[in-house]
């Protein structure tokens, strides 16, 4: 692997790039300069290589060359993917082929350029940072909500499994820890805080007031 940027920056984009060729590397590099981006740069050109970098340092963008038999652009996409499942990952390559493309974009790269049209390698880059932020917030947010399941789910359970209030059956009184028979209303608002406003429902008012309702009809 060959470093070619300070290794002091603490602000560069780590960019990692699978390229055999020393040239197309420094292309590449090129062109990306012209977006002014701050990045930090290793190039490998084996999958021994690109597993070493790996495990070195995550890197924020990967750039891959599609390659030949022994190791192409799918398998370090596997490579890369089974580790860092939300870095971007853009296909940067001569080799032509839409069926290529493809399979790619398929397996999960974020995009295909051609090294004849570099021009589109700075836009491709931009795409696939912006995706991988919104892949790894969606990861957040979907790691959020199973935790808030999971907390709702400890506190269901802990209502549940709570202690049982002995309650009469006639008067409603509640027996406090003193085995004292105390109304509800003080129950609750000795223990949660909790008061209330008193009042009549519906059924009650015709079943307390049905003498004075029936002659206006209304019992």
């Amino acid at each position: 692997m060959t470093p070619t940027t300070d290794p002091g920056a603490r602000d560069a984009l780590h960019l990692l790039m699978v390229e055999d060729r020393p040239e197309d590397f420094e292309l590449v590099l090129h062109e990306l300069g012209k977006g002014e981006l701050h990045l930090a740069p290793t190039r490998v050109e084996t999958e021994a290589g690109l597993v070493a970098a790996l495990a070195q340092q995550a890197p924020d963008l990967v750039l891959c060359d599609h390659g030949g038999v022994a190791f192409d652009s799918f398998g370090a996409l596997a490579r890369v993917r089974a580790v860092l499942p939300d870095v971007p990952f853009v296909v940067v390559t001569g080799m032509p082929g839409e069926e290529l493309m493809s399979r790619a974009l398929a397996r999960g790269a974020d995009d295909w350029v051609s090294k004849n049209r570099l021009a589109d390698l700075l836009p491709a880059v931009r795409r696939a940072l912006r995706r991988a932020d919104e892949r790894r917030r969606m990861r957040w947010l979907e790691r959020e909500r199973v935790n808030l399941h999971a907390e709702l789910l400890t506190l269901r359970n802990r209502l549940r499994s709570g202690p049982v209030v002995p309650i009469c059956a006639s008067c409603k009184k509640i027996r406090n820890e003193k085995s004292e028979w105390v109304p509800l209303e003080s129950y609750f608002d000795e223990h949660l805080g909790l008061r209330f406003s008193h009042g009549l429902c519906p059924i009650c008012v015709c079943h307390e007031y049905a003498e004075t309702l029936r002659p206006l009809g209304m019992g």
